[in-house]
């Protein structure tokens, strides 16, 4: 009797980290997405893929090598951890499907920041961000491979260490 309390506590427990870190993650994100850009800043569309990517890589300006690196990192980064909650949000469809979703949220986020004025819609800031969410459900299957049934008690524990690591990483590489 007092070990099934101690369990239902301690599910308890686990439920309110998972979802409790989890809309951390889509609270920040959102503000990551969607805040003002600076004066100054110009509202563009780019529909030809890897058009954003090839630039970057190939000038020969140092800055713009440095900027496309966090820009490239950074839009893989944050939607890992998209990735990993996705399977548990929409009751582990196959990995196509995850990522598929993936793609499809980051197409609406692209839109929704140029009519709000707030970035650029870029296809590929929907390519990297497609990756990262690819990388994320990757990681979600094979924890699930290894885990079983401790799937979700594991990325309840590793997310808040995961996602303090990948906002630390941005915030380092952005300054």
């Amino acid at each position: 009797m007092k070990q099934d309390i101690i369990a239902n506590c301690r599910n308890a427990l686990y439920q309110i980290l998972f979802y409790g870190v989890m809309i951390i993650y889509f609270i920040l994100l959102f503000f990551l997405l969607f805040r003002k850009k600076a004066a100054g800043s110009f509202q563009s569309v780019n529909l030809i893929p890897f058009h954003s990517i090839s630039a970057y890589l190939f000038s020969d300006d140092m800055v713009s090598r440095a900027f496309a690196l966090s820009n490239l990192l950074g839009n893989i980064a944050i939607f890992i951890p998209m990735g990993v909650y996705l399977p548990l949000l929409i009751r582990r469809k196959s990995i196509f499907v995850n990522t598929v979703c993936v793609a499809l949220i980051s197409a609406v986020v692209e839109v929704l920041q140029y009519i709000f004025a707030v970035g650029s819609a870029d296809i590929d800031d929907v390519i990297l961000n497609t990756v990262g969410g690819l990388i994320g459900v990757s990681l979600f299957r094979v924890m699930e491979l290894l885990l079983k049934d401790q799937t979700k008690k594991a990325v309840t524990v590793l997310a808040p260490v995961g996602g303090i690591f990948s906002f630390l990483i941005l915030f380092l590489v952005n300054r």
